[in-house]
């Protein structure tokens, strides 16, 4: 019974606070920006994903070729401005982004602004 009830009070959170809305928000403030940055960036090879889980993928310019020490290099820039970010992939060379669906959009912005001065530095 004691599941259930959790369940059914995680449900009932989703729906009150309309979680899946924003997901939705988060996707639309986050995808532009991040497209943005892959005209600008030619190290980014693809931005992909939906709502609030969203991903770079960095590769050597011009190629298919994975690159992990960018990836590496545009985390730790993040982490060194107070940004948490995630690198995944087989290869080491994916960004990936989840942030809390109850952030505001103020910290949503300023996060943004972090990874693009990460992504300016390399």
């Amino acid at each position: 019974a004691l599941p259930i009830s959790a369940a059914l009070g995680a449900i009932a959170t989703m729906e009150q606070e309309d979680l899946p809305g924003k997901a939705r928000r988060i996707g639309e403030v986050m995808l532009p920006r991040l497209h943005t940055l892959a005209e600008k960036y030619p190290v980014i090879a693809d931005v992909r994903g939906r709502g609030a889980m969203l991903a770079v993928e960095l590769t050597e310019p011009g190629t298919l070729r994975p690159d992990p020490a960018a990836t590496a290099r545009v985390a730790a820039a993040c982490h060194a401005a107070g940004l948490i970010t995630l690198t995944c992939g087989t290869f080491g060379n994916v960004l990936r982004f989840l942030p809390p669906l109850v952030i505001p959009e103020h910290l949503l912005d300023e996060g943004l602004s972090i990874l693009e001065e990460a992504f300016a530095g390399l």
